[in-house]
């Protein structure tokens, strides 16, 4: 059985145009599963892949809590 790897989040860059925004992370996102699966991203990352960022607000985080 393969590993997981284990790595800190992607911390905001500042000026980036892949930043979340300010208290958002992949988790908040409605695209969190797609990329979280395919792209490598963590629900603890504070920066896109995509620029400019494609963060869309999910309703359903608020009540279940995660992606």
């Amino acid at each position: 059985m393969a590993e997981i790897e284990v790595r800190e989040p992607y911390k905001r860059q500042g000026d980036s145009d892949m930043d979340l925004p300010p208290g958002k992370t992949c988790a908040d996102c409605v695209h969190c599963r797609r990329c979280t699966l395919m792209f490598g991203h963590i629900p603890a990352d504070e920066s896109c892949d995509w620029s400019p960022s494609r963060f869309t607000a999910s309703r359903q985080r608020a009540v279940e809590g995660g992606c």
